[in-house]
């Protein structure tokens, strides 16, 4: 089984490549300069010079603000490069296994979101995800779309390293109370990337759509509460109040109010338990700490 990874570098897959050697399972991890999802053609030579059994793609384009400024580009990586990359991985009898994102949903359901209700993208980066997976949907028919909630580690970009930064820094941090998610760490979604690989690589043909996230929702603000909570037993925060506010009052494309995922179909036919993400939680902020916060945020 030969794994091509692109994205080893991000949030996850990083974890990936990680959980790869531990198990001691092949893979390759091209860097940008040689697989580069704005070049076509590297796509394109990429699969032809390694010839794998599966493509996992972590990457992406994936700031919301930017996006509106330039949606080219956001299309062009996250909708074009995924029709290129489905077509090479379709010729070449190759599977594709697409990280995705609850984004695409408008966020209105009061329930969880489960692979069955209709996406609904507001705005050019949920449109763009929405518009890839539908290419490997056309293009590729052994494939894998597997969404995630709120993907948060103590490294790069994401709500818990910002809320982290912030109440260290700032007496007081804005959240909002009318937003709801379930906390994915980003080693815990690896872990079942890689599981979903293990069973594909034993000859399951499960092609679809799944979600996984965190085993509880919880909203920005009461989060924030449970970071807060953690991070004083390592630092004298300088946080003196969350300020709440509604997500109208934010500028730009806001997240969806309800971000929380089904793991139902993901349960039945991967065996895939959701896990609780409290005590990961508590290692991260250990790590962002132990680190002396010198990570890199982007």
């Amino acid at each position: 089984m030969k794994i091509l990874l692109i994205g080893g570098t991000g949030l996850i897959g990083q974890e990936v490549q990680r959980l790869f050697l531990d198990k001691q399972i092949h893979c390759i991890a091209p860097k940008r300069d040689e697989l580069n999802l704005e070049n076509p053609e590297s796509i394109d030579a990429c699969l032809k010079n390694y010839q794998p059994d599966i493509v996992v793609n972590c990457a992406g384009y994936n700031d919301p603000v930017k996006a509106e400024n330039e949606p080219s580009k956001c299309f062009r990586i996250n909708r074009d490069a995924m029709a290129t990359l489905a077509d090479g991985c379709h010729r070449q009898q190759a599977i594709l296994v697409y990280i995705s994102t609850y984004r695409i949903f408008d966020g209105s359901k009061k329930e969880a979101y489960t692979e069955k209700d209709i996406p609904n993208p507001a705005g050019v980066l949920a449109t763009s995800r929405w518009q890839a997976e539908q290419q490997i949907s056309e293009r590729c028919p052994r494939h894998i779309i597997l969404r995630l909630s709120w993907v948060i580690s103590h490294r790069r970009t994401n709500l818990l390293k910002y809320l982290l930064d912030q109440i260290s820094k700032e007496q007081e941090v804005a959240v909002v109370s009318d937003q709801q998610g379930c906390p994915t760490p980003s080693d815990d979604a690896a872990r079942v990337i890689v599981a979903i690989i293990q069973q594909l690589g034993c000859g399951a043909e499960p092609w679809g759509t799944y979600h996984y996230a965190g085993a509880e929702s919880i909203s920005e603000n009461r989060f924030a509460e449970v970071v807060i909570s953690e991070a004083s037993q390592f630092q004298d925060l300088k946080i003196r109040k969350l300020r709440m506010d509604k997500l109208n009052d934010r500028n730009g494309i806001q997240a969806p109010a309800n971000a929380t995922l089904s793991c139902r179909k993901i349960l039945s036919t991967f065996g895939v338990h959701n896990k609780p993400w409290r005590g990961a939680l508590a290692r991260m902020i250990r790590s962002y700490y132990e680190s002396g916060n010198t990570e890199i945020t982007s």
